[in-house]
């Protein structure tokens, strides 16, 4: 079987439909529900753009449930849900042709599925939002630090969170203090391997990301802006929860591609040759 790869929206944004072609046909191609929903949300003529250059056949990439999922089968089966493959849609399918020609108006319970994903959306921005402002509290060394040492201090936090897998349990151990589930799974359990690893390290690099372009504050009163990059980091963090999961990405997006090789020194980035800048750790 070909290796699987995971799909955001910059790197079908940028490539030509040839690129696109090439892709799928030497890997097996993932497109999360996260993807799926950013698509049919987007702009008319960015939706047909992007689903014109996908191949107009049967499977011609794998859809893979969103971060949620993943969680959920972890805490009913005990056990990673890694590779990601797995959990493709078993039915065939193939894109509504009026997707590919701009004419798809959604109707019906996928205009209603729509408007729950939008809310859903929302909320987990909001929680993300909630997140960055906290985040500092798992580093202390972050507290009380001169500007000039701040950009420097928070590399050296995103680069913990990447490479010091205890420390991730310990955050995520924290966490189950709280409303955690009663069957959630113990922090000794969960390795790389897991989504909840993932999501924890995932969360935390982006927002770490987030807190320091803001200076270390989250803006009151939130205005437009500030929101809909939340809800853009909140988005990557989703497909880089995807991605390391995976060990593959299909991005042009320098930043999910620098927290990528942050995350895992041998993964695999299409486009290889993207220009990327690399923290280093």
């Amino acid at each position: 079987m070909k290796t699987a790869i995971v799909l955001d929206k910059s790197y079908l944004d940028a490539a030509s439909t040839e690129e696109m072609h090439a892709l799928c046909d030497n890997y097996e191609v993932l497109i999360s529900d996260e993807l799926f929903f950013e698509l049919i949300t987007t702009r008319p003529d960015s939706k047909q753009r992007c689903f014109s250059k996908l191949p107009d056949r049967t499977n011609p990439v794998w859809l893979i449930p969103n971060v949620g999922t993943l969680l959920r089968f972890e805490l009913e089966n005990e056990v990673a849900c890694t590779p990601l493959i797995r959990h493709r849609a078993q039915e065939d399918f193939q894109f509504n042709s009026k997707l590919r020609d701009g004419t798809y108006v959604p109707e019906g319970t996928v205009h209603r599925d729509i408007k729950k994903w939008k809310a859903h959306i929302a909320q987990e921005t909001n929680r993300f939002i909630e997140r960055c402002a906290i985040v500092h509290q798992f580093f202390p060394e972050l507290s009380g630090i001169e500007w000039k040492d701040f950009r420097g201090a928070i590399q050296e936090a995103r680069c913990k969170t990447a490479t010091n897998e205890d420390f991730i349990r310990g955050i995520y151990a924290s966490f189950l203090t709280e409303d955690a589930p009663a069957n959630a799974p113990k922090p000794e359990v969960i390795s790389p391997a897991w989504a909840f690893f993932r999501w924890v390290q995932c969360q935390v690099l982006c927002c770490l990301r987030l807190f320091g372009r803001y200076q270390g504050k989250v803006p009151e009163p939130k205005g437009k802006t500030f929101i809909e990059k939340a809800e853009h980091s909140m988005l990557d963090s989703c497909h880089l929860i995807h991605g390391s999961l995976a060990g593959a990405i299909a991005t042009r997006d320098d930043e999910v591609r620098e927290d990528m090789r942050l995350l895992l020194r041998g993964c695999i980035l299409e486009p290889p040759n993207s220009v990327t800048v690399t923290g280093k750790c």
